[in-house]
């Protein structure tokens, strides 16, 4: 009998818990890559989505969230920063964002640096951020390294160490091969060549036989699955004429690649898309700020959208770190300039969890992941914000150090207000 009554009590227990995972967050407006809703429940158990409807009824152990209509919103995803990697950039010890050692190019994992204690991560999550790309850049060669997938979840982790290998052309790329957009094509080319050409002698290679590649051993094994087709190939590109070239370089190698940039993608966007690659861009860039963006324009997302290309975006220019939750701004500055909503939405959750193997994620869907924001108003305003933040399922505390800061030095200054 007392077997049988613990046995009970921990299947009450085991019960309860289960229902204190569970949420229903009652009659919400679904924002999501399909549109809008004008009205949903959402039940929310062990992580998942598991229901969405209409005057939905659940056990009353079940915590009920009434939105009240407010938007319901996918977690959001900014697809270039350097989360976890950079704190303050005037202190190089805190900048892991590049090396200067030219024997590790490929090879070089940004994830081996990313810090899931960073204090930029509480403050970027409690604003909405869930996912983001970890970038390296180019510092001793065309090739910056891997970039890396990171959740900013209660702890931050990372979610898979190498998703792209990142290359540098157009003027950085020109610098860095010696002066030349021509020679750093041909580096590109020299490297894509010798990692296939190692891919078919590794064995060899691995037992002492020697090649005279310019290319360190650590590089090319990098590039294996790039060659391979298994690995995009992240390449950060702005003119029109280098994305041009980068496309044939992709058909002649039969590479995956990702652009990233592409300030003038709008004049190529045809070839962009027919080719089925996705950019990464940041849709505030409008500045002729170098000759190779002269053609930039605000209506490049609405224009590349609309031949067919997948996007993804980044924002805002240099705060795509320490406030790279602004993504939803830059998002929100392209449907200010013919983007649709639902694109823009698009382009910050369900595109790059596509791109980059999130599966059901980021998006608002049954059996989808519980990574959601309930927000005060539009989150395409600037002036909206987070009313509730919720990771696998569960509400995390939206507080950090920067909200802190805040209310330290606001109180000081009500009180020394005569």
């Amino acid at each position: 009998m007392r077997l049988k009554s613990v046995l009970s009590c921990l299947l009450c227990l085991w019960i309860n818990n289960a229902a204190a995972e569970s949420y229903l967050i009652k009659n919400a407006r679904l924002y999501t890559a399909a549109g809008t809703d004008s009205s949903a429940d959402v039940l929310l158990v062990d992580g998942r989505i598991k229901t969405i409807g209409n005057n939905i009824n659940v056990d009353e152990k079940i915590t009920t969230i009434a939105a009240n209509g407010a938007v319901l919103t996918p977690a959001l995803f900014n697809s270039y920063t350097h989360l976890g990697v950079s704190e303050i950039d005037a202190i190089a010890s805190t900048v892991d964002t590049y090396s200067q050692n030219s024997q590790l190019t490929a090879a070089l994992k940004i994830a081996d640096a990313f810090n899931p204690s960073s204090v930029m991560i509480p403050h970027n999550r409690s604003n909405g951020l869930h996912y983001a790309l970890v970038v390296p850049e180019s510092a001793a060669g065309l090739f910056a390294g891997q970039a890396t997938l990171v959740k900013l979840a209660s702890q931050a982790y990372v979610v898979d160490d190498s998703v792209a290998v990142v290359v540098q052309l157009g003027e950085q790329g020109q610098a860095l091969a010696g002066g030349s957009r021509a020679a750093a094509m041909a580096l590109l080319r020299q490297a894509l060549d010798e990692a296939q050409h190692y891919a078919s002698n590794q064995a060899a290679a691995n037992k002492g036989q020697r090649w005279q590649y310019s290319n360190s051993y650590a590089d090319l094994a990098a590039l294996q699955a790039v060659v391979k087709g298994r690995k995009p190939l992240l390449v950060k590109v702005s003119r029109a004429a280098d994305i041009q070239q980068v496309l044939v370089l992709a058909k002649q190698y039969q590479l995956n690649i990702i652009l990233a940039g592409a300030q003038e993608g709008w004049k190529v966007a045809e070839a962009i898309a027919a080719a089925k690659v996705p950019v990464i861009m940041d849709p505030i860039e409008n500045l002729p700020l170098a000759y190779e963006t002269l053609a930039a324009r605000l209506d490049n997302a609405q224009l590349l959208q609309q031949a067919g290309v997948t996007l993804l975006f980044t924002g805002m220019s240099w705060h795509n770190t320490h406030n790279a939750y602004l993504v939803r701004q830059s998002a929100g500055n392209a449907v200010a300039n013919g983007l649709t909503k639902a694109s823009a939405m698009a382009a910050i959750t369900a595109n790059p969890a596509a791109v980059f193997g999130l599966n059901k994620q980021g998006d608002i869907k049954e059996g989808y992941a519980a990574d959601l924001v309930l927000w005060n108003g539009d989150p395409l305003e600037v002036m909206s914000y987070p009313r509730m933040v919720f990771v696998d399922g569960k509400p995390v505390s939206q507080h950090s150090r920067q909200q802190q800061l805040r209310d330290r030095y606001y109180s000081r200054a009500q009180r020394a207000k005569p």
